[in-house]
């Protein structure tokens, strides 16, 4: 993994572990109601997973020139060329499509528990 991709990946995880955060202190306010904590989770994590497909949707070569990955790296240590623009664009923008994907995923297996314990 080349060092933008690992900038990348960890900007992602750290926006999922903050979702995550969220997530799970209002699931745990509303923990009196299981189910209804289940469904404030997922949606609170199906929200993350919409912010990136939107944020994949959106994005562009010169985007990504502004994107907090790209930012921090050293510019001998980013790719060069638009070559290296146009590749760093493809890698942002799988990285974010696997992620919105991964989250719907979490999220609908938490509405599918929230509705599963609702009619238990």
């Amino acid at each position: 993994m080349d060092t933008f991709a690992r900038f990348a990946f960890f900007t992602i995880v750290r926006d999922a572990v903050f979702t995550a955060l969220a997530a799970g202190i209002l699931m745990v306010v509303y923990s009196f109601d299981p189910p209804l904590a289940l469904v404030i989770g997922a949606s609170a994590i199906m929200f993350f997973a919409i912010v990136v497909l939107v944020r994949a949707l959106f994005l562009t070569d010169e985007r990504v020139a502004n994107t907090e990955a790209w930012l921090v790296m050293e510019p001998h240590e980013r790719p060069s060329g638009r070559a290296g623009l146009a590749f760093a664009h493809e890698q942002l923008e799988l990285m974010l499509l696997m992620a919105g994907k991964n989250a719907a995923l979490i999220a609908a297996v938490m509405f599918g528990a929230g509705l599963l314990l609702r009619w238990a």
